[in-house]
C-alpha cells in the first residue's frame, strides 16, 4: 500500500489556504514597513535638517604697498586666519612661507554673495615696517582684499558645529582615502556588505577582540542621522533596512555626500565636528578641497575613533592611523609607491589658534540682538547662516588689548595716588565707527566679557558732562559766529524753584570771551550762557535729531550734560559732526546669506541730513582748536600728530571720564568708569583721552588722517586775536577765523582800526 507524502508542521496546522494568506500579510507587513520606511528618509533628506550653525564674518581688510604693517603683524593676521606656516614648496591654499624679510602666502578662496576672493598665491615684501610691494601670479597688486574673519557661531541646543560641502569640492584623495579604510565596496554592495560583515566577524573571532567593522558608508549614514545609539538586534535589523532603502532612492555619490557632511569627527570643547568641511577647516585651516593627501588620509583616519586619534589631542596615535590609512590606499592601488611614501613622512602641521577667534564678544551680542528680531533662533541655531558684518578685525583686536592695557595702568596711579593697595575694576565702552556710511568699526561695551556681558556701549545711561557741549554750539551757529562775546561769570538760573550757578572746573571766570575760547577751553559759565541763547526747547530739539534719544529736562544744567546718554547715541551725534551734517544709520550688520547662497537680508547705507555741511565743519574746527590748543591737547603730547578733532567731558565728583574725538575717516567715543558710579578722580583728559590715543597709535595701519575739508558755504577771514573783529594792519596779533557765508563781520577791529 501507497503511503501519502507526511504534510509538513504548518501544512497541518494552518493548511494550505492559511499559509498563503499568512505569506501574504507578512509580504505586505514587510512591504508597508520599507514604504514608511521610504518616506522617512525621503522627507529627512529633503528637509535637510543638519544641524548647522549660522556663522558671523569680519568685514575684508584692505592691504597695499605703502601700509603701514611690518612683517610680524601680517603674519599674525594670517595666523588669525589659521594660515599656517610651510615648510616646503609648493605652497598649497591656506599656507605661508616666511623667507628673508618676505612673507609667500597661498591665499584662500572665499565666496560672497555676488562675487569672491579668488584663491591665489601672492608674496609681500617689506622694508622700514611698511608693505613695499605685493607680487602676484600675474604681477604687481595695487590693492588686496584679505578674506574675513569668522568671530563667532551661533549654536543650536545640540552645539553641532558643520559646513556643509558638495562632493564635487571633496579632493579624490580624501575620497579614496575614506571608502580605503571604511568602506573600498562601497559601489559593489546594495547597502549592506554581506561579506565584508563576515570577514570581520572572522577576524575578531581570531582576535578575541572588535579589530574590523562590518559596517558600510551608508550604515554608518543611518547610524548617525537617523538612529540613536542602541545596541540591539532591533536596531540593527533596522539600520539594514534603511541602508537598501537609501541605496534604492539615492546614487552614489549623493550618499557619499551626505556622509561627508553627518560624520562624527570629534570635539573642540562643548561643541561636536561633524562633517569633512568642518574638519579641514578645524585641524589644518583649509577648505576641503585644498587638503593634501596626508591630511585627508588623516581625516579618513579619524572617523573610526574621532576622539582618540584627533591630532591635536596626541598626535602619535594619529599619525599611526594616517600612516594605515595611506597603506590600506597603496594595497588597493590608489596612490603609487612615491605618493606613499611622501605623505607618510609628512609632518602633522595644525594651525596655531583655534576656530573661530574669539573676537569682539559685545560687538556679536549685538549683532546676535539684531538678528532675534529677524530670525526665529531655531533658524539661527540651524539652517547654517552666513552673517557679514561691519567689524574690522584689527581694529576690534586693537580696541580690546588697548583697554586692557590703559585701565590696568589708570588702576596702578590710582592706587598709588589713594593709597589703597587693593585694585579697584575700572569699566570702560568703546565704539569706532566709519562716519561717510555709519559701519560700526569696532564695539567694546565692558573690560572682560567672561567677567561681565554686560553692554556698557549700548545700555549704560551715563552723564556725558563736557563731551556734549559740541552740539550747543552747533545749535548757536544759526545766529553767532566764532568771534561773538558771551559771557563767562557766575550767573545764576531758577531751576525748580531754586537758584543754580554753573562754575568752572577750576573755580575762575573770564568774563567776556569768544565761541571758540569758551568751546576750546571747554568753559562751563559760558557755555550755559550760549545755551540759554539758544533757548532750552530749541536745544533739545537739536539734540533729538542728533539721534540722542535718552530723557532730557529743560533745565541750563543741560549745556553741561547733565543728562544721561549712552556711548553709542553719542558716537551717532559725533558722526554727524564728521560727516557734513548727515546722519548715519549705524550699521553692524551688512548681509545676511542662507546656505544656498540666497541673500535673506541685506542692510544699505541710510542717511538722513540734520546739520549743513557749513555749520558741522565750523565746529569740527573749534574742535580741532580744543585738540591743539585746549582741553584735549593732552592727546598731542602723547604722540597724536595727525589731523583730529575732540572734546573731553568729565562729570561732577570725576565719576565719567569721556573722551570723543575724529578724523576725516573715523569717530571713536570712549567712556571710562566704575559701574556703581564711584568717583574715578580721573578727568577725561587723564582717563578716555588716554584710551583713545592709545588706540589710535595701534590702528594708523587702517585709517589716513586728512585735514578736514572746507565747504562750499564757509568763508575764512583773517581777524584781530585780541578784538575778533577783521584785523587791520595795525592789529599786532592775526590769526585766520572760519565764518558761515551769510554771518560774516564787516566791522573792523576797533581796537585798532586807527
Amino acid at each position: 500500500m501507497r503511503r501519502r507524502p507526511k504534510k509538513s508542521f504548518l501544512r497541518r496546522l494552518f493548511g494550505w489556504k492559511s499559509l498563503a494568506v499568512a505569506t501574504g500579510f507578512l509580504v505586505l507587513a514587510l512591504g508597508g514597513y520599507f514604504l514608511y520606511l521610504t518616506v522617512e528618509v525621503t522627507q529627512r533628506f529633503a528637509s535637510r535638517k543638519w544641524s548647522i550653525p549660522s556663522r558671523v564674518f569680519s568685514a575684508t581688510v584692505p592691504v597695499y604697498p605703502g601700509q603701514g604693517i611690518s612683517f610680524a603683524q601680517m603674519k599674525k593676521m594670517l595666523e588669525e586666519r589659521r594660515y599656517k606656516e610651510a615648510v616646503i614648496e609648493p605652497l598649497r591654499a591656506g599656507e605661508y612661507r616666511a623667507d628673508r624679510g618676505k612673507l609667500t602666502a597661498h591665499l584662500r578662496e572665499f565666496q560672497f554673495p555676488g562675487h569672491s576672493l579668488p584663491a591665489q598665491r601672492v608674496q609681500f615684501e617689506f622694508q622700514q615696517n611698511r608693505i613695499t610691494r605685493i607680487r602676484g601670479t600675474e604681477g604687481d597688486l595695487a590693492f588686496l582684499e584679505l578674506e574675513p574673519l569668522e568671530i563667532a557661531r551661533l549654536f543650536g541646543p545640540q552645539r553641532e558645529s558643520r559646513l556643509l560641502i558638495n562632493i564635487r569640492q571633496a579632493p579624490t584623495h580624501l575620497i579614496d582615502g575614506v571608502l580605503a579604510i571604511e568602506d573600498h565596496r562601497f559601489y559593489e554592495h546594495w547597502g549592506v556588505d554581506w561579506w565584508g560583515i563576515s570577514r570581520a566577524l572572522w577576524t575578531d573571532l581570531l582576535a578575541h577582540r572588535v579589530v574590523q567593522g562590518g559596517s558600510t558608508v551608508t550604515q554608518q549614514l543611518v547610524k548617525n542621522y537617523f538612529l540613536v545609539p542602541e545596541r540591539s538586534v532591533r536596531r540593527k535589523l533596522q539600520e539594514v533596512a534603511m541602508a537598501i532603502v537609501i541605496e534604492v532612492l539615492y546614487r552614489k555619490r549623493e550618499i557619499l555626500e551626505m556622509y561627508m557632511n553627518e560624520i562624527y569627527m570629534g570635539q573642540r570643547g562643548s561643541v561636536a565636528i561633524h562633517g569633512m568641511g568642518e574638519a579641514a577647516r578645524y585641524f589644518f585651516g583649509r577648505n576641503v578641497e585644498d587638503l593634501t593627501l596626508a591630511e585627508a588620509a588623516t581625516l579618513a583616519g579619524i572617523i573610526r575613533a574621532p576622539n582618540h586619534y584627533s591630532p591635536i589631542e596626541d598626535p602619535g596615535p594619529c599619525r599611526e592611523r594616517r600612516n594605515t590609512v595611506l597603506k590600506r590606499m597603496l594595497d588597493l592601488g590608489k596612490i603609487t609607491s612615491e605618493e606613499y611614501e611622501k605623505a607618510r613622512g609628512e609632518p602633522l602641521r595644525l594651525p596655531e589658534t583655534s576656530l573661530p577667534v574669539n573676537v569682539a564678544p559685545y560687538f556679536v551680542d549685538y549683532v546676535r540682538q539684531q538678528l532675534q528680531d529677524l530670525y526665529p533662533p531655531e533658524v539661527l541655531e540651524s539652517q547654517g547662516l552666513s552673517i557679514y558684518t561691519t567689524l574690522h578685525p584689527e581694529l576690534a583686536l586693537a580696541a580690546e588689548n588697548v583697554l586692557g592695557e590703559v585701565l590696568g595702568e589708570l588702576e596702578k596711579e590710582f592706587s598709588k595716588k589713594t593709597g589703597d593697595g587693593e585694585a579697584q575694576r575700572l569699566q570702560v565702552a568703546l565704539i569706532a565707527v566709519q562716519p561717510r556710511t555709519g559701519a560700526v568699526l569696532a564695539l567694546v561695551g565692558g573690560r572682560d566679557y567672561t567677567e561681565s556681558s554686560f553692554n556698557r556701549a549700548l545700555h549704560a545711561h551715563r552723564q556725558p558732562g563736557s563731551a556734549i557741549k559740541p552740539f550747543i554750539y552747533l545749535a548757536a551757529l544759526d545766529r553767532m559766529t566764532p568771534v561773538d562775546r558771551v559771557e563767562d561769570a557766575p550767573i545764576s538760573y531758577p531751576v525748580n524753584g531754586k537758584r543754580w550757578t554753573p562754575r568752572n572746573y577750576d573755580g575762575k571766570y573770564h568774563g567776556h570771551v569768544s565761541l571758540r575760547t569758551a568751546l576750546e577751553e571747554s568753559l562751563n559759565a559760558a557755555s550755559v550762557q550760549v545755551a540759554m541763547n539758544v533757548g532750552l526747547d530749541d536745544l533739545i530739539a537739536s539734540l533729538r535729531r542728533l539721534g540722542i534719544q535718552s530723557t532730557i529736562e529743560p533745565v541750563p544744567s543741560i549745556a553741561l550734560g547733565a543728562f544721561e546718554v549712552t556711548p553709542m547715541e553719542l558716537a551717532s551725534a559725533y558722526a554727524v559732526l564728521d560727516n557734513d551734517g548727515q546722519k548715519p544709520f549705524l550699521l553692524t550688520l551688512k548681509e545676511v546669506v542662507s546656505e544656498r547662497g540666497e541673500i535673506k537680508e541685506r542692510r544699505h547705507v541710510d542717511l538722513v541730513s540734520v546739520a549743513t555741511p557749513a555749520k558741522s565743519y565750523l565746529v569740527t574746527n573749534l574742535l580741532e582748536g580744543a585738540v591743539d590748543r585746549g582741553t584735549g591737547k593732552v592727546i598731542r603730547s602723547m604722540g597724536i600728530d595727525f589731523p583730529c578733532a575732540g572734546k573731553t567731558g568729565t562729570t561732577s565728583d570725576y565719576i565719567d571720564s569721556w573722551f570723543a574725538g575724529y578724523t576725516t575717516d573715523l569717530v571713536v567715543v570712549v567712556w571710562v568708569g566704575y559701574d556703581d558710579n564711584r568717583p574715578t578722580n580721573l578727568t577725561g583728559a587723564q582717563g578716555a583721552a588716554r584710551v583713545w590715543a592709545r588706540f589710535f597709535q595701534r590702528i594708523l595701519p587702517w585709517i589716513h588722517p586728512e585735514p578736514f575739508r572746507i565747504p562750499p558755504g564757509v568763508v575764512q577771514r583773517i581777524v584781530c586775536a585780541e578784538s575778533g573783529r577783521l584785523a587791520t594792519n595795525s592789529c599786532t596779533q592775526k590769526r585766520l577765523e572760519f565764518f558761515l557765508s551769510d554771518l560774516v563781520p564787516q566791522e573792523l577791529c576797533p581796537i585798532h582800526k586807527k
